[in-house]
């Protein structure tokens, strides 16, 4: 099976860098940066290598699927990062700039769509 990162310009920036992989692998992924594993539309993406690691280590013939636990694993993530920016962004009223505005607005947006669309998908199924 191939492995590809998704962001290869920011991967090979950092492959030249004399530092621990596992640094690497820290900002690789603190940058957005995941990693896509197989071929021809077959592809899934893990969002850490220690969800990618974890995938192929239990494939074998009584593979589980573990999609649950990975997007719980990505939704700590998220709750862990939104929590770190808004202590950064604070209470004082500034000037955001529009990029941040922008993520902060699409992130909401597609977490309320998801949340919203699993409720409907969960009704329909039971």
């Amino acid at each position: 099976m191939k492995f590809q990162v998704t962001h290869p310009k920011i991967w090979n920036k950092l492959s030249e860098k004399t530092i621990p992989m596992k640094h690497k692998i820290q900002i690789y992924e603190k940058l957005g940066g995941a990693y896509r594993l197989g071929e021809d539309g077959g592809e899934q993406v893990f969002n850490k290598m220690t969800e990618l690691l974890k995938s192929k280590l239990n494939e074998g013939p009584e593979t589980n699927d573990h999609e649950v636990s990975m997007a719980g694993g990505q939704l700590d993530d998220i709750i862990r990062n939104a929590t770190e920016l808004k202590g950064k962004i604070g209470e004082q009223e500034m000037n955001l700039p529009g990029w941040i505005q922008d993520h902060i607005s699409q992130a909401m947006q597609f977490i309320n769509q998801a949340n919203t669309g699993y409720h409907e998908l969960g009704d329909k199924e039971a």
